[in-house]
């Protein structure tokens, strides 16, 4: 399956995008609040661009509800709690340096890349409320789809394995995947 290949061969970009400058600061005691809201500011720059590419497939879009999956709203949300406003957001840097989106086997290699880390942030968002006593809000990009977080991941690997052949297809999903984990790692590495 497809989403095992993934799993297996972009392990060492997911081990590689941890050690990121912004990333590497996440589990430390002297991780400032400025510095999440920055983390925050740089996703805002890139999921924007992709988001935009993702929509122009359509079925993807329509057979994984992927509005729904979006996840601008949420680091808006985020942004705004934290002091910035609508203003200062449409000025946030964009990154220009994206991964390949032309086709559906790229798309989902990006889908990919940006789903898992949403399934793997609910550990994230407990040590940020902790460590920043983020109790009313700041926290809905980390938090992803709360107690869904799981059975999206599943559906989203489901979707994946049940449209994906390991042919030229999947090798065109594994490329894009690893493509996004190395333009997020030097848009955070900025």
């Amino acid at each position: 399956m497809i989403s095992e290949r993934l799993r297996s061969e972009t392990a060492g970009h997911h081990e590689s995008i941890e050690q990121a400058k912004r990333f590497s600061r996440l589990g430390n005691d002297d991780f400032t609040l400025p510095e999440y809201v920055e983390i925050l500011e740089r996703f805002y720059g890139f999921y924007q661009p992709l988001e935009v590419a993702f929509c122009r497939h359509a079925d993807v879009i329509d057979a994984l509800q992927y509005e729904a999956r979006f996840k601008l709203p949420l680091l808006k949300k985020d942004l705004i709690h934290l002091g910035h406003t609508e203003e200062s957001i449409a000025r946030l840097p964009i990154c220009s340096d994206m991964p390949a989106t032309d086709s559906k086997a790229h798309v989902l290699g990006c889908m990919y890349v940006m789903e898992g880390s949403t399934h793997g942030s609910q550990f994230i968002a407990k040590r940020l409320r902790e460590r920043f006593n983020l109790q009313d809000g700041g926290l809905a990009f980390y938090e992803g789809y709360g107690q869904n977080t799981m059975p999206q991941w599943k559906a989203f690997k489901a979707y994946l394995d049940s449209e994906v052949s390991q042919g030229q297809d999947g090798d065109a999903v594994v490329m894009a995947a690893a493509q996004t984990f190395e333009s997020l790692q030097r848009w955070m590495d900025q």
